[in-house]
């Protein structure tokens, strides 16, 4: 092929022309000699130029022609594949060309944007300019192993762009080799795989991660439990698996609501994770319960460390949407390879330790052993025999009498379970109830007791007695789907005048725990005519809210306020906050654990009149229930709190001890605490606690003419003057001595509160005397 641009072609052209030329002349002179004479000489002429360029058209049309049109469609053809090229080049997809070294010889505007690189920055630059160091040699050298055998690449890649920032993208290199085969260009395309990355994170967190803590789930915990497993196999090291359950989690979510209890999870699942390694793994299975691996640990003791600080840190107060929430943890925990090398098995066994922790007081944790295997055992077969106990009629229900101390009469009684054992004997509740509160054996068990006391009451009905009978049901009955069916089933054969008299006591605890369906339960059974009552109240998170949904017939005080309001004024304040709260609601308030005259009276004294306890009646059987009450006779001392009687010294004087033996037990238990500050010389002012403001003002105006009053302002200075020694001896690291003014302390203590008792008891007669 003739080209203009060669100029080789062009010479050869012009050789072609003036051969064909040459060719043309002669070819027309041989012609024109055939020529008759006659024609002129001019015509000669002319014939012979129009023979000559007959000759020669066709030569300069294949020669010159033809070959220049040819050249000029083919630089059109270029032009068009190069502008198509160049606008290919500076598609959306980053490109950029370079040598053989690695050097960018050329980039175009995607690529430029890409990076955010100028493109005066990157020309003549390396390529290692977009070096992250996301990935190792070995990546590299396979990556350039196939771009050398295989002439091309693919993968993705993490680049670092000019603002410092990691970006995943999508690559394809291609080598360029020219006709001899020898590399001389490499072309690489880059694509921004960002959005598809965001997408892969968001579906691997639905798949692996909890979506409210971000924690790892169940199907992750698996996954690194066999691989945390192995490698403490390798090395040598215990691992630990913990399951966590939080205590009183429900209760907040329940008060608060379920905007605050994610918030609170939420902050649980960031301490837990501050307090263990970058290699453990924390993991949330659902609603409140945690399980943690952890290992790498060579004593057990590394181990316990590492649970205390989780313990203390989950314990911690919480602020959230402006409140304080308190809860707690409690933590079961299996060592590998001390137990089982199933990671399921693990789990269990751990899970069956927390129940253990929760069971004896929770905020803890425990460590599982074969002890415990054993235990696990030992309360199955347990079961086993309550099953058949029940079955085979060997539980008994003990009744322990409800007073109404200010009308001295008997106005109800709770029915308390007890096992008949037939080689133990009598066994109390504590001996068989923990083991089955997680079976629904305590279902079975609460069922026949219900049917047990509406018996009972038709019996006492016959009897000439009327009064109520309360029924304790566990937080599991409660809550089954069964209760009311089954409840509505036992009175079905009594009439409204029994039905009216039998009581349900739910302890509030229990009552919180799902609040929706127990306000239900709650709404259905006095419906039905059975009276409803809020055992324990006090001890769990008590407000007006769970008043006014768990429409309760009654309170009943926890006994743990009663046995400390004489000793200590924060549960005489929860009492009359209590007894206050009921009488807003109009409810009933009743007081267990009364075991002396001095609490009868005080609880009398602050308004609540109902009460049990060991200072009335003890439980007794059935039949001997039926004996006490036709025997029953009201203390005369109850009789010192009727309005009628000038009995103020009497309650002046009982709140006077209780002041002064609370006094002494906080000096004692102060000097542990480091944020009290008391000085030895504070203590020496005898006036300054409340029995002295009392002792040295209303008391002088009531009791001075009693000189065993009189005689107890020597005994009240000489316990402030051994308080302060006290104070001083410890301060100074003086054990022995502190020890010794200790006992003396509570000897003086005695002195004091034996002759204020005395004279209570004898102001008490006189009153009862003038009554």
């Amino acid at each position: 092929m003739i080209s203009i641009n060669n100029p080789h072609s062009v010479k050869h052209l012009f050789l072609a022309l003036i051969c064909s030329i040459f060719v043309g002349e002669t070819l027309v002179m041989l012609f024109i000699d055939r020529l008759p004479p006659q024609l002129s000489q001019w015509c000669e002429a002319l014939l012979d130029a129009a023979l000559l360029l007959a000759l020669t058209f066709p030569a300069i049309y294949f020669l010159v022609v033809r070959p220049l049109k040819t050249q000029l469609t083919k630089q059109k053809y270029m032009e068009v594949e190069l502008q198509i090229a160049a606008t290919a080049f500076e598609s959306q997809v980053g490109m950029v060309i370079t040598d053989i070294n690695n050097t960018i010889i050329k980039v175009n505007q995607a690529f430029i944007r890409l990076t955010g690189y100028s493109r005066e920055e990157l020309i003549n630059r390396k390529m290692n300019i977009l070096n992250s160091g996301h990935h190792d040699a070995e990546f590299y050298n396979a990556m350039w192993a196939s771009i050398i055998h295989t002439g091309a690449w693919q993968g993705e890649i993490w680049n670092r762009l000019k603002n410092g920032e990691l970006h995943p993208e999508f690559v394809t290199i291609t080598a360029v080799k020219n006709d001899d085969g020898k590399i001389i260009n490499f072309v690489a395309t880059y694509t921004d795989i960002t959005e598809r990355k965001v997408k892969e994170e968001k579906l691997n967190n639905l798949a692996f991660y909890d979506p409210l803590t971000q924690l790892p789930n169940r199907v992750l915990l698996a996954d690194r439990m066999h691989q945390t497993l192995a490698h403490c196999r390798r090395n040598q090291e215990i691992a630990a698996i913990c399951m966590v359950d939080l205590d009183g989690f429900k209760k907040v979510n329940d008060t608060l609501g379920h905007a605050s209890g994610d918030q609170l999870l939420c902050g649980v699942a960031q301490r837990i994770q501050e307090c263990i390694r970058q290699d453990d793994t924390a993991a949330r299975l659902g609603g409140d319960e945690f399980a943690l691996l952890l290992g790498g640990f060579t004593t057990v003791r590394e181990c316990e460390q590492t649970l205390e600080r989780i313990i203390a840190s989950v314990a911690a107060p919480y602020q959230i949407f402006g409140q304080i929430a308190h809860i707690s943890a409690s933590i079961g925990v299996t060592l590998f390879p001390e137990d089982s090398s199933d990671p399921d098995l693990l789990l269990r066994h751990a899970d069956q330790v927390m129940y253990e922790v929760k069971q004896s007081g929770k905020n803890g944790y425990q460590l599982f052993n074969s002890v415990y295997a054993k235990r696990i055992q030992a309360n199955l077969e347990l079961l086993k025999k309550i099953g058949a106990a029940l079955a085979e009629g060997q539980f008994e229900l003990y009744y322990q009498p409800i007073v109404d101390c200010r009308q001295g009469k008997v106005i109800s009684a709770e029915a308390l379970v007890r096992w008949n054992h037939p080689i133990l004997g009598i066994l109390a509740p504590s001996e068989f109830i923990p083991v089955i509160e997680h079976d629904d054996l305590i279902i079975a068990l609460g069922e026949w007791t219900i049917q047990e006391a509406l018996r009972q009451l038709n019996e006492w009905r016959e009897a000439g007695f009327n009064i109520q009978i309360s029924v304790n049901i566990s937080s599991r009955q409660l809550h089954n789907q069964e209760f009311l069916h089954h409840l509505q089933e036992s009175l079905a054969g009594y009439d409204v005048e029994i039905i009216k008299r039998l009581e349900i006591e739910i302890v509030e605890t229990a009552a919180l725990e799902n609040l929706l369906v127990s306000s239900e339960a709650i709404h259905r059974c006095r419906a039905m005519g059975v009276r409803v009552t809020l055992d324990d109240f006090g001890t769990g998170f008590s407000s007006l809210t769970h008043l006014k949904h768990l429409a309760a017939d009654a309170l009943k005080i926890d006994l743990s306020f009663v046995s400390g309001m004489l000793t200590n004024p924060g549960d005489k304040a929860i009492l009359e906050g209590i007894i206050g709260l009921a009488a807003s609601f109009r409810l009933q308030v009743i007081a267990e654990g009364a075991e002396f005259i001095d609490q009868i009276l005080m609880l009398m004294k602050l308004g609540c009149d109902v009460m049990q306890g060991y200072g009335i009646a003890r439980p007794m059987p059935g039949k001997k229930m039926l004996t006490w009450m036709a025997e029953f006779t009201a203390d005369p001392m109850w009789g010192l709190s009727a309005p009628h009687l000038t009995s103020r010294g009497y309650f002046e004087l009982l709140q006077a001890e209780a002041n002064h033996h609370y006094w002494i037990d906080r000096v004692i238990a102060n000097l542990d605490d480091p944020r009290d500050h008391t000085s030895p010389e504070a203590l020496l002012d005898y006036r300054q606690c409340l029995f002295g403001q009392w002792y040295y003002s209303e008391g002088q105006r009531q009791f001075c003419n009693i000189s065993e009053f009189d005689a107890l302002d020597e005994v009240h200075q000489r316990i402030h003057q051994t308080a302060a020694r006290l104070c001083e001896h410890y301060k100074a690291g003086m054990t022995i001595e502190a020890d010794a003014d200790k006992v003396q302390l509570q000897a003086l203590q005695h002195n004091l509160i034996g002759p204020l008792r005395h004279l209570r008891v004898t102001l008490a007669e006189q009153l009862l005397k003038e009554s």
